[in-house]
């Protein structure tokens, strides 16, 4: 138990070095991770993980230019708090739920479509906003200035795509399941959550309805059962 707790507290403070979080979303993110590896193990974590170092990566990316459109996430894209409950509670529930269930396919198709979800969601947003052309509303097809809550573009789906994509491969690189499995939860649940954020943030958000955080939170429990229902149809 105890050096599995180490190796959280040192990747919180690597975390929190690196600009990735700020304090209290560094603590939250350690008790998060030690709760997920104590649940489902070290695979999990390191999924999560993954999502934290690559969305942190795409958000840096260009940020000078980002900064110049004001589409930038802001303190230098070190997130908060908020942000680590809103993209880091489902997956949690879910390897809880794993543990409770002692090894249920259907939690782990679960895990891997919410992270692919918030992993898709955040590569799109981040450079889709870089695409030269502009967005357009996902309800409407208008087009609409960048950074605008709801707003497509092919690069941004594109991205999306390939960050689901990528979560399910290495889903199964880390053993979590076999690969059509992997696969099928992280594209499935990917697609469609990432996009029903876009729904979301095109209706609900842009009336003050629900905050960004809520936004991600709901949209990552749809990819997270879309996903799930893909270990109902492939393990029988």
């Amino acid at each position: 138990m105890y050096p599995a707790l180490l190796l959280c507290i040192l990747v919180g403070i690597v975390i929190y070095w690196k600009g990735v979080l700020d304090a209290k979303g560094t603590a939250l993110a350690v008790l998060m991770g030690a709760f997920i590896y104590f649940s489902a193990g070290l695979p999990w974590l390191l999924l999560l993980l993954s999502f934290l170092f690559l969305g942190f990566a795409t958000t840096r990316y260009r940020y000078a230019y980002k900064k110049k459109l004001n589409v930038s996430e802001p303190n230098g894209g070190r997130r908060r708090v908020i942000n680590v409950l809103a993209n880091g509670a489902l997956p949690a529930v879910f390897a809880g739920l794993y543990y409770l269930s002692e090894g249920s396919y259907f939690f782990i198709a679960g895990y891997i479509a919410s992270v692919a979800t918030v992993t898709a969601d955040t590569l799109s947003s981040e450079l889709g906003v870089l695409s030269r052309r502009r967005p357009v509303l996902i309800t409407t097809f208008e087009k609409v200035p960048h950074g605008t809550n709801g707003g497509v573009t092919p690069l941004g789906e594109l991205a999306g795509l390939g960050g689901a994509l990528l979560i399910g491969v290495l889903a199964y690189a880390l053993g979590m399941a076999p690969l059509e499995l992997c696969l099928a939860s992280a594209l499935l649940g990917g697609a469609l959550g990432f996009n029903f954020d876009s729904l979301l943030g095109a209706t609900l958000e842009r009336r003050g309805m629900l905050s960004n955080a809520g936004v991600n939170l709901i949209s990552s429990f749809v990819g997270g059962l879309f996903g799930a229902g893909a270990a109902l149809y492939l393990v029988r």
